[in-house]
């Protein structure tokens, strides 16, 4: 591999029956923060219609601004024990950080507690900035570390079970691991143990990492052709098999040297397959494992129209915002489809959930409320991590929630998402307007009551309440 430049469909979900919940109001604008993407007031903008029956439908419009999501977009990098600067990253619609840890120490030693210690402090910075984490380790981050990773395999592998505890510990706010270890970068080149690295060392390490960070967070190899020859004995994935949490399943890639045609500084380097076979192997495989990178100098040659086509075959998640800034600053300059180009690739990067439609009816107390949603994914990328769809119906201090029986991260670009829920009012249920909201939680305990943390549709006439991450579908439900 080439010396790296030193850093500067329609588907239907069903809902289970709703719960009651018994909270303080504090926690109840916490749960209810993920419902409501879908509809605003009619005051606020949104298209409003009664049919007979009493059933109403909202339509909505696309919203073409930035959103701040987390698990996707464009990531800012730091070492692990340098963690300046995270306070502005949100503002800048950043959510996300790679957090490089250098060993370069430790290649004949245990990682002490001090360096264990640092990463731990890092991940808490993270966290306290409403960030997830990108982790990757080497034994150095210069042109001059070619072949300074450790001779001995078990001392890696050792490095990596130490690491184990700390991913355990901070599991909340990690995203993906980058595979590392191997080489200058933690790239898989210019290794003690081959160039690229032999089957035996990238073994040790992939299947280290995969047992080494908790599930299903996802592990990232640096070239689609180790993950073809590391699983050269399963087939290409499925939604089936992806949906079984299979360790092909959790294991993406990331290029470094992304759009730097022809084989992307010996990305695409396999004998017999061509860049377009490739794309079309990340194209599948993209569906279910995450993919991300960064640019470099020689990517700002490639089209525009080749950028955002290539982006979407690969289901790009995230995108280094620092480097290249050539390559970025050609983005800004350049025009897709009438617009820029930047903020078009910035829009789309990972998920980009719109609302479209939503139906319900009035509901007595005992009833069941019948709602019908509909959603889009204008993304380049379904969402990555497990998380929990639920519709809550609140007034005041009292709330109902639905669960829904679906899991997000099948919701890929491309055809309709319905999502239809039937949640059950008590019969203790005050009469009058209650409030319809859809709720997209982190599934962490830790950051489930915490906005930041939930996904916001992409609409302008949908309010995202932040503190609680609350998209507000309807605020006029009737019960009666």
């Amino acid at each position: 591999m080439a010396v790296r430049r030193p850093r500067v469909g329609d588907r239907r979900l069903h809902l289970r029956p709703a719960i009651p919940l018994e909270v303080d109001m504090r926690s109840l604008l916490a749960q209810l923060g993920l419902i409501a993407s879908l509809c605003l007031p009619a005051q606020l903008g949104t298209a409003q219609a009664e049919e007979p029956g009493g059933t109403k439908e909202v339509r909505y419009r696309e919203s073409r601004a930035a959103i701040a999501n987390p698990e996707r977009g464009f990531y800012a990098a730091r070492m692990s024990g340098r963690m300046n600067g995270l306070e502005g990253l949100r503002a800048r619609g950043i959510t996300l950080l790679l957090v490089e840890m250098d060993l370069r120490e430790f290649k004949d030693r245990e990682i002490s507690p001090e360096k264990l210690a640092e990463l731990r402090r890092a991940f808490s910075r993270a966290r306290e900035n409403g960030l997830k984490v990108i982790f990757r380790a080497a034994y150095g981050f210069t042109g001059r570390d070619y072949r300074a990773d450790p001779k001995d395999l078990g001392r890696i592998q050792g490095h990596i079970k130490q690491l184990a505890a700390v991913f355990r510990a901070d599991r909340d706010v990690l995203f993906a691991v980058q595979a590392g270890f191997l080489g200058p970068w933690g790239e898989w080149h210019g290794s003690n143990h081959g160039d690229p690295p032999s089957l035996e060392a990238r073994r040790a390490v992939l299947f280290g990492l995969l047992e080494a960070v908790p599930s299903p967070v996802p592990v990232q190899v640096r070239r689609p052709m180790f993950i073809r020859d590391l699983f050269a004995d399963e087939p290409d994935l499925t939604a089936e098999a992806a949906a079984k949490g299979v360790s092909l399943a959790r294991t993406g890639w990331h290029d470094d040297a992304l759009l730097s045609l022809p084989t992307d500084m010996g990305t695409y380097a396999q004998r017999g397959w061509d860049r377009d076979r490739e794309l079309r192997w990340c194209d599948n495989h993209g569906r279910y494992a995450p993919f991300g990178g960064e640019t470099v100098p020689t990517s700002a040659r490639t089209p525009i129209e080749q950028v955002v086509r290539e982006l979407g075959l690969l289901h790009a998640t995230y995108l280094n915002i620092s480097y290249h800034r050539g390559t970025l600053d050609g983005w800004r300059k350049a025009t897709h489809l009438g617009e820029n180009a930047f903020d078009h690739i910035e829009r789309r990067l990972g998920y980009r959930l719109v609302a479209d439609r939503l139906s319900y009816q009035a509901v007595a107390p005992g009833g069941t409320l019948r709602i019908e949603l509909e959603l889009r994914n204008v993304g380049f990328a379904a969402p990555v991590l497990p998380r929990e769809a639920a519709f809550v119906l609140s007034r005041g201090e009292a709330q109902y929630r639905a669960v829904a029986d679906a899991d997000p991260r099948s919701w890929g670009p491309g055809g309709a998402i319905h999502v239809i829920g039937e949640l059950r009012v008590p019969p203790e249920a005050p009469r009058g307007p209650w409030t319809l909201s859809l709720h997209l939680a982190d599934p962490s305990p830790g950051l489930r009551d915490d906005g930041r943390y939930s996904i916001r549709l992409a609409n302008e006439d949908i309010r995202f309440l932040e503190p609680s991450g609350r998209n507000i579908l309807a605020e006029d439900v009737d019960v009666r």
